[in-house]
């Protein structure tokens, strides 16, 4: 189950994102301090360009494999095995969480034929 202390931190990184705007050092370092290496994965998925909105579904790049994130829920096992069984005290695996950076700071790169950066 997750904490009412991570909720919490969670809404204030989130309302921190949205007044700040991009991804700065200190916003990274507080994605990572609130998710740790969920927070780190999501923050190289963005930067090596793995987010990616096609019409209106979004994919994450793993290190593997990509993977759908429809709303909140993802395709990827860490999802399944202990986000949803609430095995972690995290909301999201790290493909969400990069989805939902992107979707706050509207930073994706878009596929079409060419794939171009937003």
């Amino acid at each position: 189950m997750v904490s009412d202390a991570f909720l919490h931190k969670k809404r204030e990184l989130f309302n921190r994102l949205r007044e700040v705007g991009e991804l700065t050092d200190d916003m990274k370092q507080a994605i990572v301090s609130v998710y740790g290496s969920r927070g780190s994965k999501a923050l190289e998925a963005i930067q090596r360009g793995g987010v990616v909105k096609q019409n209106d579904r979004w994919f994450v790049r793993g290190k593997g494999d990509e993977y759908e994130v429809v709303r909140t829920y993802c395709t990827c096992r860490d999802y399944v095995l202990n986000v949803v069984t609430e095995k972690v005290d995290a909301d999201m695996c790290y493909h969400i969480l990069a989805k939902v950076i992107c979707e706050q700071l509207d930073a994706y790169y878009s596929r079409e034929e060419h794939a171009t950066r937003h």
